[in-house]
């Protein structure tokens, strides 16, 4: 009995062995297949990895065209025809102002007036007293008594006369051409002096471009220079420079013609207004038939211009340029490179 008993016991214990070696063995297998399987997460990190891109500098081809160095600035449509007004008179205080500004006058037409005080009053005084006298004269034709002397009182009224309408004609502000009252900086009641300038006359129905420069490219403009102007709502429109600014129109509070450069049309648009704002470029320099490449394609080191050159079996070469023009845009190569060689940009 005791022995059928260890026989079991014995069988048991070797079975157990023998299931465990067998799990082990299965672990095995799955760990194995497992680390072999294109599933795995090493697997997958091993596809994931791509060589880096290296970016391709860009290459130009030189190329054979006009290269042209301009200036820029804004400026706006004015009148022609533009003229300050001021008062004749020594001084006075307004009594009227019979146009506003932005309104049509005539020519001759007043804009506004100066008190006179009884200047017209004297006037009409002194008419009576020329036609007392032209009376006197006749009388006295008929009666064989005229004198000199009759003749020289007479003409002393006359001058009278037309002193005092002198002054009159000083106290009004007249319109000298047919225009538009761009502006008027006095009102009723404000005191003026001889001369000074009250307002600014405007024939809107002749323009002309009015360009404001800065200093440093004033010095690079002339008088028959071509331009190109761009106007608000009525397109661009080639050019030439007409007339310079006058020197000692600086530091005037006017708006005036004199300060600006104007720019004459080859074809004036329709149906555009005075102020309208507008910008325009003069070209100051042009070059034609000028090898180019763009500013990007330059190399400079210590003073040395250089630029790296294709072929066509794409073998690259360092070569010595001399440089032209420059503009923002392109490069003039005035030695080193020809029309169609490729260079490499930056």
């Amino acid at each position: 009995m005791s022995t059928k008993w260890l026989m079991e016991d014995w069988v048991r214990h070797r079975g157990r062995k023998m299931l465990l070696g067998l799990y082990c063995v299965g672990i095995l297998v799955v760990t194995a297949a497992c680390s072999f399987s294109p599933q795995s997460d090493e697997a997958e990190l091993i596809e994931l990895i791509e060589p880096p891109n290296i970016s391709k500098k860009p290459e130009y081809k030189v190329v054979k065209a006009t290269i042209e160095r301009k200036v820029n600035a804004t400026g706006k449509l004015m009148s022609k025809r533009q003229e300050s007004l001021h008062f004749l008179s020594d001084s006075g205080q307004i009594s009227q102002v019979l146009v506003e500004p932005g309104e049509k006058v005539a020519g001759g037409q007043v804009i506004a007036v100066i008190d006179i005080g009884n200047l017209e009053n004297q006037i009409k005084r002194k008419k009576i007293e020329i036609r007392q006298a032209e009376l006197n004269i006749i009388e006295k034709i008929k009666e064989h008594t005229r004198s000199e002397m009759d003749d020289l009182n007479f003409e002393l009224l006359r001058s009278e006369l037309e002193e005092l309408t002198t002054q009159r004609d000083a106290s009004r502000l007249t319109a000298p051409f047919d225009g538009t009252l761009v502006s008027f900086s006095k009102k009723t009641g404000d005191v003026i002096k001889a001369f000074e300038s009250v307002g600014i006359l405007s024939d809107m129905s002749r323009l002309i471009v009015a360009v404001r420069f800065s200093a440093s490219d004033l010095e690079k403009i002339a008088v028959g220079m071509e331009a190109s102007v761009s106007i608000n709502t009525a397109g661009t429109h080639s050019g030439k420079v007409s007339r310079m600014p006058l020197a000692n129109a600086s530091g005037s509070n006017e708006d005036s013609l004199d300060e600006y450069v104007l720019i004459e049309l080859d074809k004036f648009p329709a149906d555009v207004q005075a102020g309208t704002p507008l910008s325009a470029s003069v070209v100051t320099e042009r070059k034609q038939d000028a090898v180019l490449i763009p500013p990007a394609a330059l190399r400079k080191v210590s003073g040395r211009n250089y630029v790296q050159v294709v072929d066509a079996d794409g073998n690259k070469s360092e070569v010595d340029v001399e440089v032209g023009l420059t503009t923002t845009t392109e490069v003039e190569i005035v030695k080193g490179l020809e029309p169609g060689q490729r260079v490499i940009g930056q």
